[in-house]
């Protein structure tokens, strides 16, 4: 398979979660914007499960997802800049994209993971 190829199923896979990414959005920011004084224990109660179900739900899968898509373009792009050498004209651009996509990618599970323990927090102080 040339590298161009997968280039271009790094960066479908990567649209693909993207695109899960926004469309779990709202339900990720609904959930953080809960309420943490509720009062009655029915609401609290009601707002944990919702966090809960949006922690496992949306976050957790979509963590996974993007940590697995890094973990799988990690070696070849450390492969790409232990072999290359910069230069600023006369560069690969196969390769470059596809280390920017690498990057891209480090964002996103950063991303993922910082939404995850926020929600983790807030169902720990629905508590």
């Amino acid at each position: 398979m040339p590298f161009s190829d997968i280039v271009a199923v790094s960066g479908l896979l990567l649209t693909l979660t993207t695109f899960m990414f926004n469309l779990a959005w709202p339900k990720l920011d609904e959930a953080l914007e809960l309420d943490e004084k509720q009062s009655g224990p029915l609401a609290r109660k009601r707002s944990q499960r919702k966090v809960m179900s949006v922690l496992l739900g949306c976050a957790m899968p979509l963590t996974c997802a993007f940590m697995a898509l890094f973990y799988v373009n990690l070696p070849a792009a450390v492969r790409i800049m232990s072999n290359s050498t910069l230069e600023l004209w006369n560069f690969d651009v196969d390769r470059t994209l596809y280390v920017m996509l690498v990057c891209a990618l480090l964002v996103f599970v950063a991303l993922n993971v910082w939404l995850t323990i926020r929600l983790i927090a807030k169902w720990h102080h629905l508590r």
